[in-house]
Order: structure tokens, then sequence, then C-alpha cells
């Protein structure tokens, strides 16, 4: 069995161990001319903080789905080592409908229930059309998220929870349903109205049914992050407002500052040869004589 290393998450660290992969994706989009916007809590941080908020440690762009597709389709040839753009169709085993600039370097699992090991990443959303009526947009969202939670049950572990009628049904339903068709079939959702008029509107479809103006995004302006100087929406308070509400300035109270804590991860060993499974039941032995010593 491999001797992997001890868990300890240092958040600052693990942050400024991230920035280089903006630093990675605003080089490469420079050199190609293409056009992509830190959004969510990356801009958050940028516009309140000059860097991570504090407690959070996950890192978000957009791009528009032209410019999305066309990073997807060279990134194999645009970006240096130790980087690489993960997505669903170039990784079976990846769940998401958005891709991950991952580094090769490092080893992440988010949830070992999703069964899925790569590198510390940043998130990359394409930004689809959505239509102007509130309705057709509430009927579209309606039927992506319908896929969504499908691609979720297809690649969970159907033990998640135990043994049980629950996990049976969700080991049929694993093996019924093609997840390369899922993955096919929820992009066809995602973008049925690009090119389409009256859809003056944008989704990352990661926000529940929140949804910008194109106009929000236009031109981009630089926002400093960590030292550095990245790529913002034209009119971050239109993000930021619509995703946050109005107060977004204010810090939420310590109580509600929610950070991502991944289940494991390593900044100094990359994840090639990596098993999940062997990692996952190195972990839950760990946790197991954790248990026992405590009740002694």
């Amino acid at each position: 069995m491999t001797s992997y290393q001890p868990y300890n998450y240092d958040l600052r660290e693990f942050q400024l161990r991230s920035v280089c992969l903006l630093d990675a994706i605003d080089k490469v989009c420079k050199e190609h001319d293409i056009t992509y916007y830190v959004i969510a809590g990356t801009l958050l941080g940028a516009v309140r903080h000059k860097g991570f908020i504090p407690w959070d440690d996950d890192l978000d762009i957009a791009l528009m789905r032209r410019d999305y597709d066309l990073l997807i389709e060279h990134a194999s040839e645009w970006l240096p080592e130790p980087f690489s753009i993960v997505a669903y169709n170039n990784d079976p085993d990846y769940p998401k409908y958005f891709a991950k600039l991952e580094d090769k370097s490092t080893t992440l699992v988010e949830r070992f229930y999703l069964g899925y090991v790569g590198g510390i990443y940043m998130d990359i959303f394409p930004l689809d059309s959505v239509p102007d009526n509130k309705l057709l947009r509430a009927w579209h969202y309606y039927r992506f998220n319908l896929k969504r939670r499908m691609l979720y049950l297809v690649y969970r572990d159907p033990y998640k929870h135990g043994k049980g009628l629950d996990s049976l049904m969700l080991r049929l339903i694993q093996k019924l349903v093609s997840k390369e068709k899922l993955h096919r079939r929820a992009q066809r959702v995602l973008t049925e109205f690009e090119g389409k008029n009256n859809c003056n509107y944008v989704m990352t479809h990661d926000d529940g049914f929140k949804a910008y103006h194109k106009s929000v995004f236009g031109k981009p302006v630089s926002c400093e992050f960590e030292g550095h100087t990245f790529c913002a929406p034209e009119h971050p308070e239109g993000f930021l407002s619509v995703l946050y509400g109005d107060d977004y300035m204010t810090p939420p109270p310590e109580g509600k500052r929610n950070s991502h804590f991944h289940d494991y991860c390593d900044l100094k060993n990359g994840y090639e040869g990596v098993d999940i499974n062997e990692l996952k039941a190195h972990y839950e032995g760990i946790d197991s004589l954790k248990r026992k010593e405590e009740r002694l």
C-alpha cells in the first residue's frame, strides 16, 4: 500500500499555493485573446479583501460560452506543466458539468464519496445565455437541475449512507444510466439558448436561479488579488449584489463564515497513481483508530 502523507491542512499555505492557478490561466487567456472574469467568492475577496476571503480556499472564474469552449479545446496545448484542465469530455471519472484547472503536482480529494482525485484546483464556469423571460428561464433551470442531480447520483458512492434499499436503488441507477450520455444531455440544456434572440442574461448555473445581465461582464477591468492583477467584470458591483445582496461589503458573523473542508489534501505530492479507494480506506482506518482512542 502507498505511504500517504498525513493530512495537514494549512489554510493560508493552501490559498497562496492556489494563486499560481490564476496566474497560469491569466497568462494563457491574454496570449490567446480570451476573455475571462474572476467571479463569486474570488471577486468578493478581491473587492473586499484584495485577496482571498480569509476563511475561503477556492477560486472561481467564468468565460462566455464561446471562449470557454475554446479554452477547453486547446488547454492541453496552451497550458504549461504542471497544470491541466479537467472536464467531463476528457476524464470519465470527473463528475461536474463545469471544468477545473488543476495543479498536477498536488493531490486533493473534495469528497471521497464522489470517487474523484485530482490536484488543488480552480473552478472554470461557462456563462450560458438564458431567456429574458423569467418563466422560460425557470423552466430551463429546472430541467438542467434535474440533470445535475442525476449526475450526482451516478457518480456518488452508493454506500455513502450505508447498505440498504437506497444503496440498491442507486447501484441500479448507476448500471442503467450512461455517465457520458447524461453529461451530453446536461450540456445540451446548458447551451440551448446560445445565439437566440431575447436572451440578454447569462447564468453559471451554480448559483441557484441567479442570472446576470450580460452588460455586467462587458469589458474586463483589473482587480488586485494577493498582490497580483487579474480580470474582473466591468461592473463587479452588479455581479456581487445579485449573488450576495447589496450588503456584500459587510463580512458575515463568525458563525456563518463557511469554509471548504476537503477530505484530503497533499501540497507536496502529485495525484498520478493515487488510488482513491486505497486512500479512503487509509483515512477511514485512521478515523476509526482515533474514535477508539477517544473512548478509552
